[in-house]
């Protein structure tokens, strides 16, 4: 089936980028499409399903189906003058096949880069 531009584009006006952790509704289907991304690994989930603390996992939506991710943790370290200052390391990124031309990837970076910012990061690394 051929999807023209103006289809894509009302697609796109649905997106939604939010916050997920084990309390999200969609929490089970996130799952599901980070293992099908090959990516769970990266997921800081301990023996009773919760995530980090230190652990910003941001989804986007398309309608209920999730259409990419974007995942970072924060990290305290000193810096050469023994200030603490925080990192943000991202741990996994990825756009489900087939959303890849509604611009995801980079909504999702731009969302990610100012939660991290907002977290007071001083650092980015891997973004």
């Amino acid at each position: 089936m051929c999807i023209d531009q103006e289809s894509r584009k009302s697609e796109s006006l649905s997106l939604r980028i939010e916050p997920v952790d084990n309390w999200h509704a969609q929490w089970p289907s996130v799952i599901s499409a980070i293992e099908a991304a090959g990516q769970r690994h990266a997921l800081l989930v301990d023996g009773d399903g919760w995530l980090s603390a230190r652990q910003v996992l941001l989804v986007a939506f398309n309608q209920r189906d999730v259409a990419g991710h974007i995942c970072f943790r924060i990290v305290p370290i000193s810096d050469k003058s023994g200030q603490v200052v925080v990192q943000a390391k991202l741990d996994a990124f990825g756009v489900k096949p087939g959303f890849e031309q509604l611009e995801i990837g980079p909504a999702l970076k731009l969302a990610a880069q100012q939660r991290a910012e907002a977290l007071r990061c001083s650092t980015l690394i891997g973004f």
